[in-house]
């Protein structure tokens, strides 16, 4: 599965927060997160996001370049 950023639209071929392992869930690298029920979680858990960023495997977002436009009257 692929996955992307809704921001600057760049593609992985695997979530980069999964290859470490979640320090919340106990989920292993490559894993989904899990709810305490064992069931898959709807997202990655927020310490799972932090320790990506600290090993590297995962970058901040710049997000959208941004555009530089005149305001003009609008158009109708």
């Amino acid at each position: 599965m692929r996955f992307s950023c809704n921001r600057c639209n760049r593609t992985w071929p695997d979530h980069p927060v999964t290859r470490v392992p979640c320090p919340t869930c106990q989920a292993p690298a490559g894993r989904w997160c899990r709810r305490p029920s064992g069931h898959r979680a709807a997202d990655l858990h927020v310490d799972r996001e932090r320790a990506a960023l600290a090993a590297g495997v995962l970058e901040m977002c710049e997000g959208p370049k941004r555009v530089n436009r005149a305001i003009g009257p609008m158009l109708r």
